[in-house]
């Protein structure tokens, strides 16, 4: 199949620049940039990326939905083929994309920005973002389409939980720097993971996780708990230290967090 390139001059003024080799496709509206991608799902080169400026489908983690003011936020989703990945480690993804998004953001955010596991981006206990990994695996991971929603230049939202890097910094911000940035960084981490740098990722990630300093409630189908993270497994369980002094793994449905 053929892949045109598609003008992305009305939303961004600066060309997208990666080390990947792809093409780039703008929808001034779709269901899903997730969609989107899964419909040039082998068809298309490593790291081609989707962006839109509104989708009316928009979902996230466990089936929730993602809603978005038209043309204020980054939303974007990118193919990847990690066919080298052991499929006990895809979460190794989810890693490398949590750590390009905290390294461009960390910038603006030193003191407030967090990964709240397994997918969410944090500013103090406010949502700024989040990420919807979609696989498709057989006998190894043939695919992946990483979806990514920031919430950049918006400034009013009906959930008190959600904010934007124009609220906290009083600014507009330039979504193409941002997006360049972040698939930069990505490019990096995933060449990284390839090399087999898998312990560095993963204490990088535990590093940054939210709820990691202090003690905290949680709360799973047993009851409700104090506890602080450890640390996120390589089958990417989050850890959990409980004041009794036992470490509990949980996976993304087994645990809330309070």
């Amino acid at each position: 199949m053929f892949i045109a390139h598609i003008p992305m001059d009305y939303l961004f003024d600066a060309p997208i620049q990666t080390e990947f080799d792809r093409a780039s496709f703008y929808y001034k509206s779709c269901s899903s940039t997730n969609d989107m991608a899964q419909r040039y799902m082998f068809h298309s080169a490593e790291g081609t990326i989707f962006i839109t400026e509104h989708q009316y489908k928009g979902r996230g983690q466990r089936g929730s939905s993602w809603a978005s003011e038209a043309g204020k936020n980054l939303l974007f989703s990118f193919i990847l083929y990690p066919e080298w990945l052991a499929i006990d480690a895809v979460f190794a993804l989810n890693i490398i994309t949590s750590l390009a998004i905290y390294k461009v953001l960390v910038a603006y955010l030193p003191k407030a920005l967090a990964i709240k596991w397994p997918n969410d981006i944090y500013c103090l206990d406010q949502k700024l973002g989040g990420i919807l990994i979609e696989t498709n695996i057989g006998d190894k991971i043939k695919a992946a389409v990483v979806g990514i929603g920031l919430n950049v230049n918006q400034l009013h939202f009906e959930s008190s939980k959600c904010t934007s890097l124009a609220i906290q910094k009083g600014t507009i911000f330039d979504s193409a720097l941002l997006l360049n940035q972040i698939m930069d960084g990505l490019s990096s981490y995933y060449a990284q993971l390839q090399n087999g740098n898998h312990n560095l990722l993963w204490e990088k990630y535990s590093n940054i996780l939210y709820r990691k300093i202090g003690w905290h409630a949680f709360e799973t189908i047993y009851g409700s708990f104090e506890g602080h993270i450890v640390a996120v497994n390589r089958r990417g369980e989050l850890v959990v230290a409980a004041r009794n002094g036992n470490h509990y793994s949980y996976k993304p449905k087994e645990i809330v967090f309070v």
